[in-house]
């Protein structure tokens, strides 16, 4: 009845009641209930591509590293590593534990797992990334120019892993945490097919294993017996909630049933920052928010298109107004905090509004569209409460300040992905969070061969300029500029803000840290009684 209760509260007591937090959650001593943004779209390590995904695996996998509480890499499968005098080769020396079926996990896992990712029939959607790491022969394998058993990884014993690369990547360390490099173990695939993530099925090797998946209701993980820090944890069990809606969420952690929330809602935040702030957590992501366009679709294929509409977007209005979390208007695609970004602004920032507008409008009018003959289109974006009034505000910016008529589709999370995969769009919302802290991480999205690539812009410069980009070199400063630079130019997509997380967390869930990454691992949190 509680829940019930909370979740038809009016509106107006919604934005401006008085807050009143239940008096005891229903979380016990060991167990934490932690909200999600969406249903993940899977957790088979080499099918993960966004952040709902990677909060549930970050539980249920170790990969060879990961990043602790502090941000720092640390020890997780692997217990240490070394690398030859050229840096192309690295090894990793494996400590003993077991999934949790019972069976050692062996140097074997990676390498099956590695080559799973790159082989063009898995389908894997960050394969790119073991290309970007240079990785031998992933470039080739993920071309069809070789065998996915070629791929520079092998095991020489059972707790040997070793990486040979094609040129030396100092930072490798920092990109070993992305979910796509995490073990697979023996036999199950083959014996269920895809099908070995359902909750029967599912064998871990992290400090979580699987208890049970309902779709769009939660999933609940309990500890790991078989996991070497088992002893040490101090949550035995998390579920996750599946929540799109912020104001869901608040209810949910109101009534006591929620001791985490990923987001709040936009017309709520400022009430709390007055009344619960010891509650409430913001943190600057490593993340933009942006809108694709569909590069291979007219009008889209044509920049000066693209570029009108994005400089007809007031970005101030749209943090301040629509949003008022905190977020940073993003005139380029990398957050200026980023490490090792150095100071830019894009002339589109550096702008007075009038001037954006007038250049809108020129280039609008290049494009062959006028009062007379406006440009229509639509636009895609996933369900949730911000994203649609972002989405109202961009069309009638785009309305007012250019005279184009916008559509506006809204769709679950799942069903956008799959529209952006078979390219049926003219412009989406989408979004980028960093797999590692370096502009390296923003920028290689838009390689002509990246997955992740939603616009699938295609520029050999760029592609250029980025194979400088990944070496070791005095240069890449000024190569992260120029790339910017020619992204601006061309408009794949428009930047719209880069992303903080506002988050409420109970007074009862010790050792939650800021992650700019927004990936707080269960592991490092205890529950407890106020």
């Amino acid at each position: 009845m509680r829940l019930i209760l909370s979740l038809t509260l009016s509106l107006s007591t919604l934005l401006y009641g008085e807050v009143l937090w239940a008096a005891q959650s229903h979380s016990n001593s060991n167990h934490l209930n932690r909200a999600n943004s969406s249903e993940p779209e899977s957790l088979d390590p080499q099918l993960i591509h966004t952040l709902p995904g990677m909060r549930v695996s970050g539980d249920l996998f170790d990969g060879l590293v990961h990043r602790n509480s502090e941000g720092d890499i640390v020890p997780a499968q692997a217990e240490s590593w070394s690398t030859s005098s050229d840096g192309l080769t690295w090894t990793f020396k494996l400590r003993k534990s077991q999934w949790s079926n019972g069976r050692p996990v062996v140097a074997g896992d990676f390498v099956r797992a590695w080559q799973r990712a790159v082989a063009p029939e898995t389908g894997a959607p960050y394969a790119w990334y073991l290309e970007m790491m240079e990785v031998t022969n992933a470039k080739a394998i993920i071309n069809n120019q070789k065998v996915s058993t070629e791929l520079g990884v092998s095991a020489p014993d059972q707790h040997t892993l070793q990486v040979q690369l094609e040129k030396p990547v100092p930072w490798l360390l920092q990109m070993l945490v992305m979910p796509v490099l995490y073990p697979i173990p023996e036999g199950v695939l083959e014996e269920h097919g895809l099908n070995w993530t359902a909750p029967k099925n599912l064998v871990s090797n992290g400090p979580y294993q699987m208890k049970s998946w309902v779709v769009n209701e939660k999933i609940e993980l309990t500890a790991n017996s078989k996991h070497p820090d088992y002893k040490n944890l101090k949550v035995h069990s998390v579920s996750y909630y599946p929540l799109t809606s912020a104001t869901v969420a608040l209810n949910r952690y109101r009534s006591g049933d929620l001791d985490m929330t990923l987001n709040v809602p936009e017309n709520y935040y400022k009430k709390l920052k007055t009344t619960n702030p010891e509650e409430l957590h913001i943190t600057h992501m490593l993340g933009t928010e942006y809108y694709a366009f569909n590069t291979r679709r007219k009008p889209f294929n044509n920049s000066h298109v693209r570029k009108a509409l994005s400089l007809a977007l007031e970005r101030d209005l749209i943090t301040e107004k629509v949003l008022g979390e905190g977020q940073v208007p993003a005139y380029n695609f990398t957050p200026g905090y980023m490490s090792d970004m150095p100071a830019y602004k894009p002339a589109a920032e550096t702008m007075a509004r009038e001037q954006r507008l007038a250049e809108a409008k020129k280039l609008y009018q290049e494009a062959g569209y006028s009062p007379g003959n406006p440009l229509k289109f639509s636009l895609l974006y996933n369900t949730s409460d911000s994203r649609k009034k972002i989405a109202v505000a961009a069309a009638s910016m785009w309305k007012k300040n250019l005279g184009a008529e916008v559509t506006l589709e809204n769709m679950e999370w799942k069903s956008v992905l799959a529209r952006i995969r078979q390219q049926d769009f003219d412009v989406a919302r989408a979004s980028w969070v960093a797999d590692f802290n370096d502009p390296a991480s923003m920028l290689s999205i838009f390689a002509s061969n990246s997955s992740s690539n939603k616009p699938k812009y295609q520029n050999p410069v760029y592609d250029a300029q980025l194979n400088k980009m990944n070496t070791p070199s005095s240069d890449r400063q000024r190569l992260f500029i120029e790339m910017e630079k020619i992204l601006a130019e061309d408009a794949p997509v428009a930047p719209l803000y880069y992303y903080v997380s506002p988050s409420l967390v109970s007074p009862k869930v010790k050792g939650w840290y800021d992650n700019p990454r927004d990936l707080v691992m269960t592991r490092y949190l205890s529950v407890k009684d106020k």
